[in-house]
């Protein structure tokens, strides 16, 4: 063991009530701050991966649709068997791409009327989204003959008086009036009340027919990425494949990114991001400067001590060091015991969803958590770095210290 760090565990020691309170208030505010920007950051990691998430699960991470176009479109479709479609399947981190059609309804009773998007879907359409979130009812099988099943969201079916099994008469407007009478089979909750109220889930088949439009014809791709993909990265990848391999006979495409269809969302989101660099930035602060407050007074407590190190040798930058030892054991305390506490919150209310939340303000019913063990280890290694360098702002006291005047103070 070196001299240094046998003085510091010596110093560690010490029976000095006052050091030993300091010593509490360093590591516990050290602790506090940890646990806080642990929490934080896992929060907002939370939110953009559930909204992001939930938005996709609706729409796709990303669509294919004509210039000018929206992917909810019920005027202009194009063939889905376009030539490029097969190698987007093999893009890396893409699931699934659907050809899917829309049309606009109004769903009507006695005592009330709602308007809703019907989205076409086929037989081959990846569910699992609608399956997680099914609260009521089967999930619809679109194999087979024409379907009248439909799917329509909690707060829909509740407003309207719906319950599974119930036929549902929706009118069509147009050139002409048309009416069809489907079957609610599904009710879902996607606690995302912005896109549950103004769609419902129908047989592609159908909503083809009601269109005027042919077998493969549709209003837009969806393309499901895995949750975490880079959709930047996809998006330049099937952007090079429809340039590259489009042949006369395909229509022009463009790829259309989730963050911009719902882009006031995601703004939302990154204005979470500056408030959790605050957050990190005042946490640091805080813990810093009550270090620098126990630091200080081990220092005052230990003058003489640093007098007699002086005196025997050791220069400013060695005494400095013995001190440095010593914050870093506390901070090292404070990190531990922080993490211990941030991570079981964060767990708590991953597992258990204890603090709820207003799905008409916040997206969603819950505070949700996202831990990430990459973010947790550059969070704890860039706060102890900053917290240790504040501390050494306090070593200049050191390097004023006369062995001659401090080694008579007793």
């Amino acid at each position: 063991m070196s001299a240094s760090r046998f003085i510091a565990s010596r110093l560690a020691g010490g029976d000095d009530r006052l050091s030993r309170t300091s010593n509490t208030i360093a590591w516990v505010s050290v602790c506090l701050s940890i646990a806080v920007m642990i929490i934080a950051v896992a929060v907002v990691a939370g939110f953009k991966s559930e909204i992001r998430g939930r938005v996709a699960g609706f729409m796709g991470s990303l669509m294919l649709v004509q210039p000018g176009q929206s992917p909810i479109n019920e005027h202009y479709p194009f063939s889905e068997n376009l030539s490029y479609a097969d190698p987007i399947q093999n893009v890396p981190g893409v699931m699934s791409v659907s050809g899917v059609a829309w049309r606009s309804g109004l769903i009507k009773t006695e005592d009330n009327i709602d308007g809703l998007y019907f989205k076409g879907v086929d037989s081959l359409y990846d569910f699992s989204f609608f399956e997680g979130c099914l609260v009521a009812g089967s999930i619809p099988s679109y194999t087979g003959r024409i379907s009248n099943d439909v799917m329509l969201s909690r707060t829909t079916a509740e407003k309207l008086g719906f319950s599974v099994g119930d036929d549902v008469t929706v009118y069509f407007v147009g050139d002409e009036m048309k009416v069809r009478r489907f079957k609610l089979c599904g009710i879902y909750d996607a606690g995302f009340e912005e896109i549950d109220t103004r769609m419902a889930v129908a047989d592609r088949r159908q909503v083809q027919r009601l269109n005027g439009w042919d077998s493969d014809q549709v209003s837009s791709l969806e393309i499901r990425t895995k949750r975490d993909a880079d959709l930047d990265r996809i998006g330049r990848e099937v952007d090079e494949l429809v340039i590259e391999q489009a042949l006369e006979d395909d229509t022009v495409l463009f790829t259309l990114d989730i963050r911009k269809l719902y882009g006031h969302l995601f703004d939302w989101l990154n204005l979470l991001d500056l408030n959790v660099l605050m957050i990190l930035v005042l946490m640091v602060l805080v813990a810093g400067f009550n270090m620098i407050s126990a630091i200080l007074i081990i220092l005052f407590e230990q003058i003489s001590t640093i007098g007699l190190l002086k005196s025997l040798g050791m220069t400013s930058r060695e005494v400095s060091h013995v001190f440095m030892l010593r914050a870093g054991g506390i901070v090292g305390k404070g990190l531990l015991w922080g993490n211990v506490l941030g991570i079981g919150i964060c767990l708590l209310q991953q597992f258990t969803h204890l603090m709820k939340l207003d799905p008409a303000n916040y997206f969603v019913s819950f505070v949700p958590i996202r831990l990430n063990i990459v973010s947790l280890v550059l969070l704890n290694v860039i706060a102890a770095i900053l917290i240790l360098a504040i501390v050494s702002l306090s070593s200049r006291f050191i390097s004023r210290v006369s062995p001659d005047r401090t080694m008579r103070v007793e």
